[in-house]
């Protein structure tokens, strides 16, 4: 079973540069080779949003599933199955022991595809809140940070959507209503459910900015949810559950989103 490390040789890959230093793996190969090379690629996380959450939620999520039907696998976080270990992980390809983060506010140190964009003459940016792991563990490395003070997904859509315009070579989101919603009401509850819902919609208006301006994608989660054990059944993670790391990996070339969102 794939993990986390796959995520930067792969994006590094299609992108036609060579992976961070401390990267311990190589490409996924049927990513990298459906993709082809582009110079153009986003990747959206979509935060919580693993696999046991997708499966109940299905019906609800016609973005997803159209790319699911193009291009699609099922990968692990990486321990601890938490956001910021697992966004160290996928920008250095480095494992947890290596890279050392276990917290959004500790230095990132390692190499990550930012950086080696950066020696090959790309341009990368980001759309993140202000609070989260992409806005604050990982944005610095970035050429243009997007950081939406408002801490709002729909803030973040709208500067994904912008950086998509502005042509940059790599634009990297993270969407974090689901996780949120699970948090606060259980992963499988109505309002966790209703996320999933507006998650998929902003998934649709940035694939279809990507389309417009000759993107590829990946589209993924960083980790997902179980319930708790108390009364509450407010989400949580961090373990090894199939619950909190099993993802989903889906990706598409430009033509293929031509192909299933249809031409302008």
């Amino acid at each position: 079973m794939y993990d986390m490390c796959i995520v930067a040789p792969t994006v590094c890959k299609v992108l036609g540069i060579r992976a961070p230093s401390s990267a311990e793996s190589s490409f996924l190969p049927m990513a990298g080779g459906s993709i082809g090379l582009t110079h153009r690629l986003a990747v959206i996380v979509l935060d919580a949003l693993g696999m046991s959450t997708w499966k109940k939620g299905r019906d609800l999520t016609p973005t997803l599933n159209l790319l699911e039907a193009i291009h699609g696998t099922v990968i692990h976080s990486v321990m601890k199955s938490v956001t910021p270990v697992n966004f160290a992980t996928m920008l250095t390809g480095a494992s947890p022991g290596t890279h050392g983060i276990t917290d959004r506010e500790m230095p990132l140190v390692h190499e990550t595809v930012f950086d080696v964009m950066r020696e090959a003459g790309m341009r990368s940016a980001t759309a993140a809140r202000a609070t989260s792991s992409l806005g604050v563990l990982i944005s610095p490395h970035s050429d243009k940070p997007g950081i939406a003070v408002s801490n709002l997904d729909t803030d973040v859509t709208e500067i994904a959507v912008s950086r998509l315009r502005d042509g940059y070579n790599l634009v990297w989101v993270q969407l974090l209503d689901v996780d949120d919603a699970g948090h606060s009401y259980g992963p499988l509850s109505g309002e966790g459910l209703e996320a999933v819902v507006r998650v998929d919609g902003y998934l649709r208006v940035i694939l279809e900015a990507a389309k417009d301006n000759g993107y590829s994608v990946i589209v993924l989660a960083d980790h997902g949810q179980h319930e708790s054990d108390d009364e509450s059944h407010r989400g949580t993670h961090g373990t090894d559950m199939p619950e909190d790391i099993e993802v989903p990996f889906l990706w598409a070339n430009n033509t293929e989103l031509q192909g299933i969102l249809g031409k302008r």
